[in-house]
């Protein structure tokens, strides 16, 4: 195997391995906007039903698109979890502080992959010509020398 066929390898796998983080780091690019989705809608609730208030009837997003019926006992309280199975109740303002910086803090993870993604993909672009280049070059030379064909 000529170098140049060892180069034109090394720079296909080198690729593929791009390819591959590039691929992960959408999957958890998907996560995160989920997530950040998930957030914003909760913070939406908390809103909209403090506004409601006491005595209102009110739909309650329950996950999946699906909604219950509900009547407003307390306006100014909800529940929130915190981590590890603790669940804080307090008022919904403060509440809704909480989720703001938790929607702070997932953006910035979307902007930090996003930036990362994006990277890659300059790399993978610039190793996707190099390839090419040396591709191209055995294919003007004939691929292979005599001998040297798989």
């Amino acid at each position: 195997m000529s170098s140049s066929e060892t180069d034109l390898r090394r720079g296909m796998a080198i690729l593929e391995q791009y390819r591959a983080q590039i691929e992960s780091l959408a999957q958890q690019q998907e996560i995160v906007r989920l997530s950040l989705e998930e957030h914003l809608r909760a913070k939406e609730t908390l809103s909209r039903y403090r506004e409601a208030g006491k005595g209102a009837e009110v739909l309650v997003p329950v996950g999946a698109n699906a909604f219950v019926v509900s009547e407003v006992r307390d306006p100014e309280k909800a529940l929130i979890g915190i981590g590890s199975d603790l669940i804080v109740y307090d008022a919904i303002p403060s509440q809704i502080e909480r989720l703001e910086a938790r929607i702070t803090s997932i953006s910035e993870a979307a902007n930090a992959i996003g930036q990362r993604l994006a990277e890659l993909q300059r790399r993978a672009d610039a190793q996707g010509a190099f390839v090419q280049e040396a591709y191209e070059s055995l294919a003007s030379k004939g691929l292979a020398e005599p001998g040297e064909r798989e």
